[in-house]
C-alpha cells in the first residue's frame, strides 16, 4: 500500500516537472523570428542605384554624421535633427505656370537658409509618399546637386520603424550654396514633346489619375498612374516588380521616356522609379506637364 502510495505522488510531482518547464518554454517558441521584424534593406531590392534610398533604419545608422543633412518637405512631424523647407520654397509661378521650379537664384538662396553645403549628403523625406521629395530630388538633380537620397517611405516609415520624432526642426547656420551649372538632359519641355508623336523610340508617360487621363492626354502617350510603383505601406516596390509594371506598358530602357503629369511632381517620382530603382539612362520630366501642354495648343487625345 505504501509503495503504491509513493508510485502515485512520484507521479504527480513528474507531472508538475513537465507542466513547469512546458510553461516556462512556451514563451520561447511563440516569439518571432529575429528576421521577421527585421527591416528590408534597400540594397536587397535589386535597384539598379541603391545609394539614391534609403531605409529608416539605414538613415538611423548615419543621421549625425556631420556631412548629411536630412530636409524634410512640407512636413509636421520632424527627424530629429533634420531641417524643413516649405512648398513655397520650391515651387513658384513663372511664365503663367503654377508649378515652375525655382531659378538658380531662388534655389540658392533656399539651400544657403538651411544650412546645406555643396558637397552635403542630402536625405529627403515627406508625408505624402515621397511624391514631394520626388520632386525636390528633381530640382536638386536639375541643379547637378550629386549626392541626394529620398527616404524610403518617407515619416511614416521612420515612425513605423519605433524612432522618435521632434515637434520641431533643427535650425543650422547658413551657407552659401552655390550652384554650378544646370542639366538640361533631364528637363522636358512642350518641343521634346512634340518628338515624340509617333515616334516609336520615344515614349510619353502620363502618371495622372484616371479621371485626368480620360479628360484628355498627349496623344499617343502610355498611363500609369504614379502610385502603382508604391507598395500599401507606401515604400517603392521592388526592382522586379517595377520593370514588369512598366515594360508591360512599353515603357523600356532602350527608348527615350518622357514623364508628364500636371505640374511635374508626379513625373518626377516616376522619374525616380526609372532612373534611381531601374536605372533607364533616357528620361526626362516635362517640367511644365499638362498644365503647360493645354495651353499650347498642340493636338489632344480624348
Amino acid at each position: 500500500m505504501f509503495k503504491k502510495k509513493l508510485l502515485i505522488v512520484t507521479l504527480l510531482i513528474l507531472s508538475l516537472v513537465v507542466s513547469v518547464v512546458g510553461c516556462t518554454q512556451q514563451p520561447a517558441q511563440e516569439a518571432p523570428k529575429a528576421e521577421e521584424n527585421a527591416e528590408t534593406k534597400v540594397g536587397d531590392l535589386g535597384y539598379a542605384h541603391p545609394e539614391s534610398l534609403i531605409s529608416a533604419q539605414e538613415l538611423k545608422e548615419i543621421m549625425n554624421d556631420e556631412n548629411v543633412v536630412i530636409l524634410g518637405v512640407e512636413v509636421r512631424d520632424y527627424i530629429p535633427g533634420s531641417v524643413k523647407i516649405k512648398e513655397e520654397d520650391f515651387n513658384y509661378t513663372a511664365d503663367g505656370l503654377k508649378n515652375a521650379r525655382p531659378t538658380k537664384e531662388q534655389w540658392e538662396k533656399v539651400l544657403s537658409n538651411v544650412g546645406i553645403d555643396n558637397d552635403d549628403t542630402i536625405v529627403l523625406y515627406d508625408a505624402k509618399n515621397m511624391l514631394l521629395s520626388a520632386r525636390v530630388w528633381w530640382i536638386l538633380k536639375y541643379y547637378n546637386h550629386d549626392d541626394v537620397k529620398i527616404l524610403n517611405g518617407g515619416i511614416k516609415a521612420w515612425e513605423n520603424a519605433g524612432y522618435e520624432t521632434a515637434s520641431s526642426p533643427a535650425k543650422k547656420e547658413a551657407t552659401t550654396y552655390e550652384i554650378k551649372g544646370e542639366n538640361p538632359d533631364i528637363l522636358a519641355t512642350v518641343e521634346t514633346v512634340k518628338t515624340s508623336f509617333d515616334n516609336e523610340n520615344i515614349a510619353t508617360l502620363d502618371t495622372r489619375s484616371d479621371k485626368e487621363w480620360r479628360k484628355g492626354r498627349v496623344p499617343g502617350a502610355v498611363h500609369i498612374e504614379w502610385t502603382n510603383a508604391l507598395r500599401e505601406d507606401g515604400t517603392f516596390k521592388s526592382a522586379d516588380e517595377l520593370k514588369a509594371l512598366y515594360e508591360e506598358k512599353g515603357i523600356t530602357a532602350d527608348k527615350e521616356i518622357i514623364t508628364y503629369c500636371l505640374g511635374g511632381w508626379r513625373a518626377a517620382h516616376s522619374m525616380f522609379a526609372l532612373t534611381e530603382l531601374l536605372g533607364y539612362e533616357n528620361v526626362k520630366n516635362y517640367d511644365g506637364s499638362w498644365e503647360d501642354y493645354e495651353k499650347s495648343g498642340e493636338p489632344i487625345e480624348k
